[in-house]
C-alpha cells in the first residue's frame, strides 16, 4: 500500500458512513417498535417489513467486525494491512463493495 495514511483516512470515512447509516436504521427501528407498543395492536405488514431491517443491521455489524478482525490479523502477522483482501471476506455484497471502493480510492 503506497499511501497508508490515505488508506486509513478512506477506511475511517467509509466506517464512519457505515456507522451513521446503522444509527439511522436503528432510530427508524426504534420508532417502529415504539409505535407498535404504544398502539398495543399487532404490527402491520409494513411494520413487519420494516422490522426485518434488524437482520440487516446485525449482518452489517458482523461484516464490519469481521473486516476489522482480518485487518488486525494482517497487521499482527505481516505488518501492512491489505484492505481489499480484508474486504473480500465480507459476505454482504454491498458492504464489501463499499469497503473495497474506499480501499481502491486510497491506492490511486
Amino acid at each position: 500500500m503506497e499511501r497508508p495514511g490515505k488508506a486509513l483516512s478512506e477506511l475511517c470515512a467509509a466506517s464512519a458512513w457505515e456507522m451513521e447509516q446503522l444509527g439511522r436504521q436503528m432510530q427508524a427501528l426504534e420508532d417502529v417498535v415504539l409505535d407498535i407498543l404504544e398502539r398495543g395492536t399487532a404490527p402491520t405488514s409494513q411494520e413487519l417489513r420494516s422490522l426485518q431491517d434488524f437482520d440487516l443491521v446485525i449482518q452489517t455489524l458482523a461484516g464490519l467486525s469481521g473486516f476489522y478482525k482480518r485487518v488486525q490479523a494482517q497487521v499482527d502477522d505481516a505488518g501492512p494491512a491489505d484492505l481489499p483482501a480484508a474486504a473480500a471476506g465480507v459476505t454482504l455484497e454491498k458492504l464489501r463493495d463499499r469497503l473495497r471502493a474506499a480501499s481502491e480510492m486510497a491506492n490511486t
